[in-house]
């Protein structure tokens, strides 16, 4: 083991045994992994101080909102799919939700900034028992906005709620069920489940004035637990992360997990924090790190991680309050990140897999019709290059190749729309004399001519 890992490994443990400490907390699992593998990882405390049982990174606890990633991933996937339209209001899938909810649209559902209030109005955090879906839908008439749907982000755990009942509404099954079987089974998350493992670390709320731990109710949240109903492990946490962070796109695929990072809505006037679709972003100096923070009673979970190295932190904790789990876990996630790069620097620890692995190159000539587009072209002043690259047309500016390149996708004779990279989603569109030689190209509506001095028409 080099010194660089053993001492990442060594920190992890010296973090959570001292706010193990420091915060009175029963139990404290930390977990560090990359690409969806554990680095390093550190418990302290017990799981359950009836049997004094210890707690470790497969102990199962309560994620609470965490869960909600797993619901925002589902929505999106059945979006790919064009079973619905995230653009669309709610009211499109689920009149029960009436004129004044259902006019939010369900992106604004899954960026919390749809308006909705925080919580379903029912009784469920006097009772700890959640409504049926038939209960739910019966009180969603009564429900308020506290804000026009996409002025501000307000986190709602109602909006969540609202998506499960539009998944079952569409697809006809629970959106539990789906998430079973469309993230959970093919990603291996055995040790995420809905109901309470026998193994789960029991929920405590902490005395005030003494060291006394006092047992927490288990709510089941039923027709709401969308949004806060799993259990989890720290290592399936892990797991989760890569495949929100790219590790396994035969599950969740890119499209999906870039639109849950895509920033939706700023939470500060600083731009320091802000919502993707199901994912929270936070910018730190030159890094924006994606995750997701739960409670329950008697749990407080965290979850962080970094997309563009695919490394991940997941803390675990059966304490309602007293601790802010999402600032250790950022912390633990910047000392890692450091630590990982080291390594890599050494050698000591392979550098993160790409998600395509070129192999050997080979000549790929490009289409005939094509022969005229390549090249360099000029707008306003810039030099563009134009160049047939691994099957696609590409495009870069001269002066910033590496950080401007772009690839499109064909979508008629003489129309490309820009796949990914600079300007995304705008059309090329290739002119041509009557000749048919090529004379033009208009990207994004900007006409492009062969020579800097020339004038476009």
């Amino acid at each position: 083991m080099s010194e660089a890992l053993a001492a990442l490994r060594s920190g992890v443990g010296e973090r959570v045994a001292g706010a193990q400490r420091r915060h009175r907390l029963p139990s404290l699992t930390i977990a560090v992994g990359r690409d969806g593998d554990p680095v390093a990882a550190a418990s302290a405390g017990l799981a359950d101080h009836a049997t004094g049982r210890r707690a470790g990174s497969g102990t199962p606890y309560r994620i609470g909102s965490v869960t909600k990633t797993f619901t925002a991933a589902l929505v999106l996937l059945l979006a790919e799919r064009g079973l619905l339209d995230v653009d669309e209001p709610v009211r499109r899938y689920l009149p029960a939700a009436g004129d004044r909810l259902g006019r939010a649209r369900l992106r604004q559902l899954l960026a919390h900034s749809g308006g909705l209030q925080r919580e379903v109005p029912l009784p469920t955090w006097v009772t700890f028992d959640g409504p049926d879906a038939g209960e739910l839908l019966a009180a969603l008439p009564s429900a308020e906005l506290v804000d026009a749907p996409g002025a501000r982000h307000h986190y709602s755990n109602l909006g969540y709620a609202v998506l499960g009942q539009v998944v079952q509404a569409v697809v006809g099954s629970r959106c539990e069920d789906l998430v079973d079987r469309e993230l959970l089974a093919p990603l291996r998350l055995a040790a995420t489940t809905w109901t309470q493992p026998p193994d789960a670390a029991a929920g405590y709320r902490i005395d005030p004035y003494d060291d006394e731990l006092h047992a927490e109710p288990v709510p089941d949240l039923r027709a709401t637990g969308v949004g806060g109903q799993l259990w989890s492990t720290a290592e399936d946490l892990l797991r989760w992360a890569g495949a929100l962070a790219g590790v396994t796109p035969q599950v969740l695929p890119d499209t999906v997990t870039a639109a849950m990072r895509t920033p939706q809505v700023m939470v500060d006037e600083a731009w320091t924090q802000g919502w993707g679709l199901g994912l929270g972003l936070g910018r730190h100096e030159d890094r924006v790190f994606a995750g997701h923070t739960g409670a329950m009673p008697g749990h407080l979970s965290a979850l962080v991680f970094d997309p563009v190295t695919r490394t991940a932190v997941a803390a675990l904790t059966n304490a309602t309050r007293g601790v802010p789990l999402l600032e250790l876990a950022t912390e633990t996630l910047l000392e890692a990140l450091e630590a990982l790069e080291a390594l890599e620097a050494l050698q000591a620890l392979p550098a993160r897999a790409t998600v395509d692995e070129p192999g050997e190159w080979g000549p790929d000539p490009a289409p005939p019709e094509l022969a005229g587009v390549l090249g360099r072209w000029w707008v306003e002043g810039l030099e563009t290059v134009v160049a047939w690259r691994a099957g696609a047309l590409h495009a870069w500016l001269a002066e910033q190749p590496e950080t401007t390149r772009t690839r499109f996708a064909a979508e008629g004779a003489d129309r490309f729309r820009a796949a990914e990279g600079r300007l995304a989603g705008e059309v090329l569109l290739v002119g041509r004399d009557t000749a048919g030689d090529v004379t033009e190209l208009a990207w994004a509506t900007y006409p492009h001519t062969r020579n800097p001095r020339e004038r476009p028409g």
